[in-house]
């Protein structure tokens, strides 16, 4: 995953870095030789026209390339209080198409609300992906009719292999869960979110981890999913605009990679070469 030119010079094992241990910058260049990448995404919400279709959005690819479609589906929730009590309702509503591509491994979102792309192994670099994903954004941004570019996001999900059963999850992972040393430390389950500020990168970044089924009975598997994003207004068909999306977006990439890097050890870059 990581594109640095040299680690970010963390301590080993499960020691706490000082806070002069993290650079001012993400380093950029470096290449994994087994980066631990399950999927890629960059995502661009948008304001489109208010009088764009469904039939409309269906046309954002080209259905030889990409023969598989889904619903993108926006489900809503709504919470009744009454003398009886409390009653929930889940609804679902079509906001788009999830287009698939012939290998299943690249993934188109066509929304209402915005545009995806996906890339699932075998990731190969950063050039090629945003590559692919520009051309197909901008056959998006023609028929969905979009205004104005609102969010953009940047997401890496990470599922690192150990090949051992039982583990200490901060020998791999420098942001995890404390469990309170009165409690049992073994954890029958494992989920851990954080949103944090990255005053650097004027972004955000949606951590989260969580464990997967592992390759081998005598193997864990723990997953770093980054999701780097970013509130902007960029008026879309507007001078500059394709530039200032393809400048934050590189951002973006220089945030994703600096939470890599800050978030794992030594022991897991080992791992993945």
């Amino acid at each position: 995953m990581g594109d640095s030119e040299e680690a970010i010079p963390l301590t080993h094992g499960s020691e706490q870095p000082s806070r002069s241990d993290i650079p001012p910058l993400v380093p950029l260049g470096r290449h994994y030789s087994r980066a631990p990448i399950v999927e890629a995404i960059i995502e661009v919400r948008c304001e489109l026209a208010v009088d764009t279709t469904l039939e409309e959005l269906a046309h954002a690819v080209d259905r030889t390339e990409f023969p598989t479609a889904d619903q993108a589906v926006e489900i809503l929730g709504q919470v009744n209080i009454s003398e009886e009590g409390l009653k929930s309702e889940t609804t679902g509503k079509q906001i788009g198409h999830v287009f698939r591509r012939k290998d299943d491994r690249r993934i188109v979102q066509s929304r209402l609300n915005g545009f995806a792309y996906s890339a699932l192994p075998p990731y190969e670099r950063w050039e090629s992906f945003i590559a692919e994903a520009w051309r197909h954004w901008l056959d998006y941004e023609r028929v969905s009719h979009a205004v104005q570019a609102v969010r953009l996001g940047v997401r890496y999900v990470n599922k690192i292999d150990i090949p051992q059963e039982s583990i200490e999850i901060k020998d791999y992972l420098r942001t995890a869960i404390d469990v309170s040393p009165y409690l049992p430390q073994m954890m029958a389950g494992y989920f851990f979110q954080t949103v944090l500020p990255l005053q650097r990168f004027d972004a955000t970044a949606t951590i989260t981890s969580t464990t997967a089924p592992p390759p081998s009975e005598d193997s864990t598997s723990l997953i770093l999913d980054i999701d780097a994003w970013k509130e902007v207004a960029i008026p879309l068909g507007t001078s500059g605009a394709d530039e200032a999306i393809r400048e934050q977006l590189d951002i973006l990439r220089q945030a994703k990679n600096y939470v890599f890097e800050a978030c794992i050890t030594d022991a897991t870059r080992g791992l993945i070469g």
